[in-house]
């Protein structure tokens, strides 16, 4: 079972007739997009076994910047999934361990073969069109579904050799090299009995469990989208709503759908992950602030992203050089204003925060 706290849809049957005018105006469209997109829940939805705690979160977040959890302790989980990047990294591919810098400058010679796509909003990766939203588990994760929960999502890159382990820990070592590490520190001591006062020692499930409450709290349904999407029609303007009409028309809603505009399923790729010939349709959130664009960050700018669809024949989509123009001002309807946090000042482990980034 998954506890709700006052989570509320909002969702209102979109109606809209000619208002007269042009420019911000919204003329001659008449459509109910409810049965295609609902506006983001107003509050994260927490796990029965992980509830939220604003402890917990906090401990997350601190975690989250801290390079103590990397196998070099040289890279975090924001070296790669930091706000100034909409919480991605703004690279077509990563750097992870070893790596130097932020951003597009870092550079590195250990590279991940995939782009790292945001950790906004995960709270409600594979939410549906009116999913029961009391039995609703965010997930699965990662570009090919190999992760069921945030909590796994969170310890996958510890032990992944090119992200954060690095070769000084093993990967059988890795879980318990960190909660000794962690072990050793007054401060997380005291943070860990804060957030789980019913355990005595520190364990990796809390790690992620702390982690993943702190990423339940990068969400945003303040979006103009979803604004839209809950009854506040001027707030688009006459071409956003045409581009949403197209986006609908051409066949892009038919995996770009639901709260997250992803039915978080497979979809043939080339092979860039191993024995994994699929990757999982992304999300559209915030997609404005997260370029590069593709699982692989193939594609530079959003237009590019779009334009590659229009020469793509197997997919079914019907996308011109007049559609773009009206589809991309659509896209970032979806942009994110209340997505940027501070940077801490320091961490508990006493490491530079977020890794080698500066």
């Amino acid at each position: 079972m998954i506890k709700c706290a006052q989570l509320i849809f909002g969702v209102l049957p979109i109606f809209l007739v000619a208002c007269g005018g042009g420019g911000a105006g919204n003329t001659q469209v008449a459509r109910d997009y409810s049965a295609t997109f609902q506006p983001l829940p107003r509050d994260a939805i927490h796990p029965a076994i992980n509830p939220y705690s604003a402890e917990k979160a906090a401990l997350g977040e601190l975690l989250f910047w801290d390079p103590i959890l990397s196998g070099d302790q040289d890279v975090a989980c924001a070296s790669c999934h930091h706000p100034d990047f909409g919480w991605a990294d703004g690279r077509a591919t990563s750097v992870g361990v070893g790596g130097v810098g932020l951003g597009p400058e870092r550079f590195g010679e250990q590279q991940t073969p995939i782009h790292a796509p945001t950790v906004a909003n995960t709270a409600f990766t594979g939410l549906k069109v009116n999913d029961d939203l009391g039995n609703f588990s965010a997930g699965p994760f990662f570009w090919d579904l190999r992760a069921q929960d945030l909590e796994a999502q969170a310890l996958g890159p510890l032990k992944n050799s090119i992200e954060m382990l690095g070769e000084q820990v093993s990967e059988q070592e890795i879980f318990t090299v960190i909660e000794q590490r962690l072990q050793a520190i007054d401060e997380y001591q005291w943070l860990f009995a804060q957030a789980f006062p019913e355990s005595e020692a520190i364990s990796i499930t809390q790690v992620g469990q702390a982690i993943a409450t702190f990423q339940r709290t990068l969400h945003d349904s303040n979006t103009r989208f979803d604004r839209f999407l809950s009854g506040e029609t001027e707030v688009f303007t006459e071409q956003e709503i045409t581009g949403l009409n197209k986006f609908i028309d051409e066949g892009c809603a038919r995996c770009h759908s639901g709260p997250m505009l992803s039915d978080n399923q497979l979809r043939p790729a080339q092979p860039v992950i191993r024995n994994k010939p699929a990757v999982r349709t992304a999300s559209l959130r915030n997609i404005g602030n997260t370029a590069p664009y593709m699982h692989d960050g193939s594609e530079q700018t959003l237009r590019d992203a779009i334009e590659l669809y229009d020469e793509r024949g197997d997919l079914e989509v019907s996308i011109g050089g007049g559609d773009i123009s009206d589809i991309e001002p659509f896209l970032r309807t979806l942009d994110s204003p209340s997505l940027t946090r501070a940077v801490p000042e320091s961490v508990p482990s006493g490491l530079t925060v977020g890794g080698n980034i500066q």
